[in-house]
C-alpha cells in the first residue's frame, strides 16, 4: 500500500502538469486564432493570367454579405452579388466601387424564397464562364409574418416553408449547381473556397424555432460536404467551412444588440481576415468574433437546465424588443 501511495503523488503530478500545459496549449491557439492578422489573406484562391477571380455572395445587398463583398474587393478579387432587391444591390455595387476604383462587379436578382431550379439553372449558366473560385452562402433569416419572435404554435405552414426556402433549401441548391464550376481543375496551389453562413442560433433558439433549426442544417450541410469534398481527388482542391455568428449590428439585427457586438462590415473583415487559418488547423466551422466564440464555449459547458434559463432570459428580451418596435411601426 505504501509502494502504491508513493506512486500516486507523481502520477498525479504528472496529470496535472499535463493538464496545465494542454490548458496554456490551448488559450495560446485560441488567441493566435484571433489576434494574428494575415497582411494577405485568401491568395491561394486566385487565379493565374489577366481575368480576376470572382467571388459570388448571396445576400450581399446589405448586412454581413456586404461586409464579405468589401472586404474582398480589397483583396483584389470581383464580385457578384446576390439579392432580391435591384435597387439595394445597385447601392451595394456603387458601394464597392467606391472602396475600389477599378472594382469588378457584378449583379444577379434572385429571390431565394421563391426561385424555381429553373431559375437557379439560368442564373448560375450565365456565370459560368467566369473564373469563381469563392462560394459564400450567407443569404438568411426569418422571413415569417411579423411579429418576428413568435411561439412554434403560430407558425403558419407559410411562414415555415419561407423559412426553410431561404435558408436551407435555395443553399443547396445553388451549392450543387455551383460544384461543377469551383471543381474546374485550377493552377498549381490554386484553390476554390465555398463558406456556410450559420449561426450560434443553431443550438436551438426559443420563439425562433424554426431559424434556428434551418441553421443546424447549414452547418451540417457545410461539415458534411466538406468531408465528402476531401474524399476525392477531383474535388479536394475546393475548401469547405461553416461561420459561426453571434449577435452583429446590420440592417436586420439592430433591436437589443448588446454594445460589444461587432458592425456588419467589421464582422465581413473578420471573416476574410481567418479563412486561411481556420483551414490550417483542420477546422470545419469558426467563430471569426473572440467574443461569439467564447460565449458560445461557455454556453456549451452549461448544465441543460441552465442553458436552457439563459436562452430565455436573452431571446425573452430580444423577442421583447423586437416585437415592442414592431408595434410601434404599425
Amino acid at each position: 500500500m505504501v509502494g502504491i501511495a508513493n506512486l500516486a503523488v507523481p502520477i498525479l503530478t504528472g496529470i496535472g502538469a499535463l493538464t496545465l500545459l494542454y490548458a496554456a496549449y490551448s488559450i495560446i491557439r485560441f488567441l493566435t486564432f484571433h489576434l494574428i492578422k494575415p497582411s494577405h489573406p485568401l491568395q491561394s484562391y486566385k487565379r493565374a493570367g489577366p481575368e480576376p477571380a470572382y467571388a459570388l455572395i448571396t445576400g450581399s445587398s446589405a448586412g454581413i454579405g456586404l461586409g464579405v463583398a468589401q472586404a474582398l474587393v480589397k483583396q483584389g478579387f470581383a464580385i457578384i452579388l446576390l439579392g432580391h432587391l435591384p435597387d439595394e444591390l445597385a447601392e451595394a455595387k456603387a458601394t464597392l466601387q467606391r472602396l475600389r476604383s477599378d472594382a469588378v462587379v457584378r449583379i444577379l436578382v434572385m429571390d431565394a424564397r421563391t426561385a424555381t431550379p429553373e431559375e437557379m439553372d439560368a442564373a448560375v449558366q450565365s456565370i459560368a464562364d467566369l473564373q469563381v473560385s469563392i462560394f459564400v452562402n450567407n443569404i438568411g433569416g426569418n422571413p415569417v409574418k411579423l411579429p418576428a419572435f413568435r411561439v412554434m404554435a403560430t407558425y403558419s405552414s407559410a411562414d415555415i416553408d419561407a423559412v426553410i426556402n431561404q435558408n436551407a433549401r435555395f443553399m443547396a441548391r445553388l451549392t450543387a449547381l455551383m460544384l461543377p464550376i469551383l471543381s474546374r481543375k485550377p493552377g498549381p496551389k490554386e484553390r476554390s473556397l465555398i463558406l456556410n453562413t450559420s449561426s450560434s442560433a443553431r443550438v436551438g433558439m426559443p420563439w425562433l424555432v424554426m431559424y434556428g433549426a434551418t441553421k443546424a442544417f447549414n452547418w451540417n450541410f457545410s461539415c458534411g460536404l466538406a468531408r465528402e469534398l476531401e474524399a476525392y481527388s477531383e474535388t479536394n482542391h475546393v475548401d469547405c467551412l461553416a461561420i459561426i455568428p453571434g449577435e452583429v449590428r446590420s440592417q436586420g439585427n439592430s433591436e437589443c444588440v448588446p454594445d460589444s457586438a461587432p458592425r456588419w462590415d467589421y464582422f465581413g473583415q473578420l471573416i476574410v481576415d481567418k479563412v486561411d487559418n481556420a483551414l490550417s488547423r483542420g477546422k470545419r466551422e469558426f467563430s471569426p468574433f473572440m467574443m461569439h466564440e467564447i460565449k458560445d464555449r461557455i454556453l456549451a459547458a452549461l448544465p441543460e437546465g441552465t442553458r436552457t434559463t439563459a436562452l430565455i432570459d436573452v431571446l425573452g428580451k430580444k423577442r421583447d424588443a423586437f416585437n415592442s418596435a414592431y408595434e410601434k411601426s404599425r
